[in-house]
C-alpha cells in the first residue's frame, strides 16, 4: 500500500533540514530555504509546520524515536543471548557510529545551548525517553546490576562524549577497552 502523498511531503522536508543543518547550522536556514531544498512549495512547509522550531523538533524527535526503535528491536532479537559486551557494543554503535545521526545530535545540541528554550525543553523530554530505553535494556542485560539508572546516565554521558570525539575524527579511543571498562560498571568482570 503507497503511502500518503503528505507524509512523502514530510519525509523530503526532513531530508531537506537535515542536510541544511548539517551544512548552515540550525540558525542559518529558513524555512524558505527548506521549501527550496525539499522541492516543495513555501505553503506545503507551513501546512507541515508553522514554525521552524516545530521543524527542528520533529528533527530530533525522529532522530532519537529511530535510535530507541532500533535498539529496542536489537533487543528483542538477541532476547535469549543478551551477553553484556555485545550490549555495550550495540549501544555505543548506534549511539556514535552513525554519524550522519551523531553529526545531527550535536548540531542540536548546540542549538539548546545557543538559547533556544523551547527546544531545549522538548530536547530533554526526548533525552528523558532515551534513558528510559537504555534503562530497559540495562535491567534485561545487567541483573545484578546496583544502580541500573545510574548506569543509563554514565552510558549517554559516554555516548555523548564518544559522539563529539567521532565529529572531530579523533580515532585514538580504544573502544574494545571502553566496552570492557563499561562492562564493569555492570558488575560483568572480563
Amino acid at each position: 500500500m503507497a503511502r500518503p502523498k503528505g507524509s512523502r511531503s514530510k519525509e523530503r522536508i526532513i531530508a531537506a533540514v537535515e542536510d541544511l543543518i548539517a551544512t548552515k547550522g540550525v540558525k542559518n536556514f529558513s524555512l524558505r530555504d527548506v521549501a527550496t531544498k525539499a522541492n516543495l512549495s513555501p505553503g506545503t512547509i507551513y501546512y507541515h509546520y508553522a514554525t521552524k522550531d516545530e521543524l527542528v523538533f520533529d528533527v530530533i524527535s525522529q532522530h532519537i524515536d529511530g535510535l530507541k526503535a532500533e535498539y529496542i528491536l536489537w533487543l528483542e532479537r538477541h532476547e535469549h543471548d543478551l551477553k553484556p559486551e555485545r550490549f555495550l557494543e550495540v549501544v555505543f554503535h548506534k549511539g556514535v557510529k552513525l554519524f550522519d545521526r551523531a553529526k545531527m545530535h550535536i548540531f542540536l545540541i548546540n542549538e539548546c545551548l545557543g538559547g533556544n528554550d523551547v527546544l531545549r525543553r522538548k530536547f530533554i523530554e526526548k533525552y528523558r525517553e532515551w534513558r528510559e530505553t537504555l534503562l530497559f535494556g540495562i535491567k534485561k542485560v545487567f541483573a545484578s546490576v546496583e544502580d541500573p539508572e545510574a548506569f543509563a546516565y554514565t552510558l549517554m554521558l559516554v555516548i555523548d562524549g564518544l559522539v563529539v570525539q567521532e565529529i572531530l575524527k579523533d580515532d585514538s579511543i580504544d573502544e574494545r577497552r571502553l566496552v570492557k571498562f563499561a562492562k564493569s560498571w555492570g558488575g560483568t568482570k572480563g
